[in-house]
Order: structure tokens, then sequence, then C-alpha cells
């Protein structure tokens, strides 16, 4: 017996067809690896030296019982087998064959020293793989500090309060990392990337939404609530997502109750600005990939949506560009194209008018329409106008086959149009005139319905951006804002 496992356990250098699962490992005389493997419930894990001085290693890893037969039987001095631990709920998901929701065992930081700990796993939701490093329930209290958040609990992962926070670094990948914040009885939730580690000191770069749907109160990713690399929200909260602002919604670690239910201030658009929330989760995975999708219709027709909200997307391969997107009216999948609220200001030119805060897409002048011609359907571009704050629902939605940031109009088709005095038919460009970049009165020098605003003293009394007088009533009159989407 003892012959053949030396047998199949020494190689001579030229054997390598091996390496895989079912043809077993290859260790190299002087080096090691770390095999897990999914046998057991919670897979199996080996870190294998071999120290021999002359010959490989053979690891036999085809079925269960050559591994078990392996890992438990009494070996030569130069084989030194430790047993180890998965890294993350991701690399159990990925090893094992449809693992359970569940508290497992890990090594986040792998070989390196640290204690493994226990982590509770979602191996079903959003991709599966998240390893949730908080949690935090107010019937359990408050953390006593914001360094008693840091790390809290850690051999109970299902409790009231549970932080491994501090494992953060260990989930690298890419140099960015990906984060989902969570609020158990609130369907709203953000996914994310950003570079920075928020626990650090430094202000949050690298923030990419994946997808997200609590985004009031200056939500931009996490960072560390009290520091010297901005304003600080006076020790409330470890965490907050308020970016370079002293509010503190998207809490995690708070110290101290808010609001009236007393609990954690999660985001105003859920319960108003003066209540908390009981329960928020914070999840990572370490994967730094962005699905690729042209339009907020594709998120949507992929079956990826999570409700309106914020999303990346790459309309006609020019770069991926975070947006929000309007999954409910008028049958949903609508990417806005134009955010423009009078008071900001208006756009310097044509070419602001085209991309304008394009990485910020809740700003409060936001242009992304110079990348309109990626939106192109069946030949046509499918479009929709409308004017928040002027006191009318009304929406006129239309079809073109024209490119309205560079051609006269052509190929119209109304759907839904409810606006259709002052020449309306469509957008067709207008930058010539520097009064907007596009405008609705097709044909005619008046500029109803204008997109891209660059008239500085705006239009009508009370100033604004020209509608219709559908919306405004008759007279000179313009309104606040005015947002442009396409499907």
């Amino acid at each position: 017996m003892k012959r053949k496992l030396l047998w199949t356990s020494l190689l001579t250098p030229f054997l390598l067809g091996i390496n895989t699962l079912s043809d077993g490992y290859r260790i190299p005389k002087g080096s090691s690896l770390r095999l897990y493997l999914p046998y057991g419930a919670q897979g199996s894990c080996y870190n294998i030296q071999n120290n021999h001085a002359s010959s490989d290693l053979f690891v036999p890893t085809k079925t269960s019982t050559e591994w078990t037969a392996f890992t438990g039987a009494s070996k030569p001095a130069f084989i030194v087998a430790t047993q180890c631990y998965p890294k993350s709920c991701k690399e159990i998901k990925e090893t094992l064959s449809s693992p359970a929701d569940g508290v497992y065992t890990i090594d986040s930081d792998g070989l390196t020293g640290n204690a493994s700990y226990q982590a509770y796993c979602d191996m079903t939701t959003d991709g599966g793989g998240w390893t949730r490093i908080f949690r935090h329930n107010t019937a359990g209290g408050y953390f006593a500090s914001t360094a008693d958040a840091l790390s809290k609990n850690t051999a109970a992962p299902t409790g009231n309060l549970y932080s491994v926070l501090n494992k953060i670094p260990d989930f690298v990948a890419g140099g960015k990392y990906r984060f989902r914040q969570t609020w158990p009885g609130y369907s709203q939730k953000n996914i994310w990337l950003q570079s920075t580690n928020p626990l650090s000191d430094v202000v949050v770069s690298g923030w990419t939404p994946i997808m997200a749907t609590a985004i009031t109160d200056r939500w931009g990713g996490l960072e560390l609530g009290n520091g010297t690399h901005g304003p600080t929200n006076s020790n409330q909260s470890l965490l907050d997502g308020s970016i370079q602002f002293t509010d503190w919604w998207y809490a995690v670690g708070s110290t101290v109750a808010y609001g009236t239910p007393a609990g954690i201030p999660a985001a105003s658009s859920m319960l108003g600005t003066g209540a908390g929330v009981a329960e928020v989760n914070l999840w990572i995975k370490e994967d730094d990939t962005v699905a690729t999708y042209n339009s907020c219709k594709h998120i949507l027709d992929s079956g990826a949506s999570i409700g309106s909200g914020l999303y990346m997307i790459n309309p006609g391969g020019g770069g991926s560009v975070p947006v929000y997107c309007d999954m409910t009216t008028d049958g949903g999948g609508w990417t806005r194209i134009l955010n423009h609220n009078f008071s900001d200001g208006v756009f310097a030119s044509v070419a602001e008018a085209l991309n304008y805060n394009s990485s910020a897409p809740l700003a409060a002048r936001y242009s992304i329409m110079g990348r309109v011609g990626g939106f192109y359907r069946s030949g046509k571009l499918e479009l929709r106008i409308n004017w928040p704050g002027s006191g009318s629902t009304l929406r006129n939605w239309w079809t073109q086959t024209s490119n309205f940031t560079a051609d006269p109009i052509a190929g119209y088709t109304a759907v839904a149009v409810e606006c259709t005095t002052n020449y309306w038919g469509g957008l067709e460009y207008n930058g010539a005139s520097n009064m907007a970049l596009s405008d609705g009165s097709v044909s005619h020098s008046n500029w109803f319905y204008a997109v891209g605003m660059m008239a500085a003293a705006g239009y009508g009394t009370p100033a604004g951006i020209p509608a219709c007088e559908t919306v405004t009533g008759a007279g000179v009159i313009g309104v606040p804002r005015v947002e442009l989407w396409v499907k």
C-alpha cells in the first residue's frame, strides 16, 4: 500500500497533462498549491507543500474517495498538507454545485496568517456569491463607537450587531470593490463598484453604479464618515453614502438612532427625511466586471432590471456611462439622455449640450445627447420629452428617423403626443441659433420644446426653458426643467 501511494504521488518532470479536477494536479518540487475542491457540504480545502528535492508530486482529485484518501493518509515527510478554507462566498459558489444560502467558514486573506471566520453567504440573489460583511438590526441596539463598528461579534454572522468591515481589503478585484447595500423590508438596493476602500480617509473615486434604486441624498458609494478628507458626520456612523456632505444617509455602523421611528438613516426616498429603518446589510463580492448593455431597454428586456434607478450602459459601443433608467413609465426601458434644471444655468455651447456631466446622471445639468446615435432601433429613434416642475404631467412620445443633434426632422411618427401646439413635429437641430441645440418647432424660427438650451437669459417670465403653450398656458412662460428620454 505504501509503495502504491509513492507511485501515484511522485512524477517525473516531463509528465504535464494534468492540473484539472478530473485528472489531478501536479505540484512541482519545492513548491506548494492551494486546492479547494467540491467535496463535502462546504467543499474541502488544503494547501499542499511538496518539499521533495528532485520529484514533482501528483495529487489525485478525480473523486471524493481519491481526494479523501490522499488528505487522510499518512504521508512522507516531504509532503505537508495544511487544511484551509474558501476565501469568499464567491469562491464557494464557483466551486460547489448550487450551494445554499447560509453560514460558511471563510478565510478571506487566504494563507497570509489571519484567522478564518464565519460569514453569511447569499448564493442566489444578483448572481449569488455575496459575502455579508455587515448586519445591523436595531433590535440589538447600536454600536458603541465607530471603532466598535469595524469588527463586532465575528462569530455570530446572523446576529443583530455583526461586522467584519475590517476585512474589506481582502475582497479587492482589479483595483475595485464591489458592494451591495440592502435594507430588509424594502425593495430598494444599491450595487456598485468603487476603487477606494471606504475605510480609508480619502474622497470616493472610481464610483460606478451597476444597478441602484436608492439614489437620493447625494448618494455616490460609501466613504469614511469622519476624517480629514471632507465633511464629517460627527461620528454618528462609521461609513455613509452622502458623499462629501455632513448628512449620514446610507449609514453603516450607526452609533446613535436617527429619526422617528428611530432607526438607521437609509435614503429619504424610502421613509421620508425624518425616519430611520430597522436594519441595514452590506455585502461584498470580489468581482470588478460590468455587464454590457447598450440601453435601459436592453437591461429590461434581459430581465436584469431591479426597478427605476442608476445603471451602466454602453450605447453604440462608445464606452460605458452611468445613466438613469425609467423602468416603469410607458412600458419602461427609457434612458434619460438629458436632465436640465434651468436654476443650474444653461449649456455654454453646442459641445456642452451634447455631453455634460456624463458621469453624473443625477446632476441638475446633464446631457449625453451626443450618444443618441447609439440608440437607433430598426433605423429609428424612439423618444419622449416631459417637463417636471411645470405643473403639467403632459409628455410627447414619438419616433423619428433623423438624428436631432445634427439634422432637420425626418421620418416623424407620433406614438402618444399630448402637446401639438407651437409647430410641434419631432426634434430637429437648431444649434446654429445659439438658443438651443435642438427644438420641436420644426421648420420654424420658434424654439419651443427646446433641449440643450444655450440662451443665458432663458425664455419668458418667469424665465425658464421653452416647452409649449399646452403645458404653460398662453403667454411667454418658461418651465423650470426638461427631460429627454430614448428607448
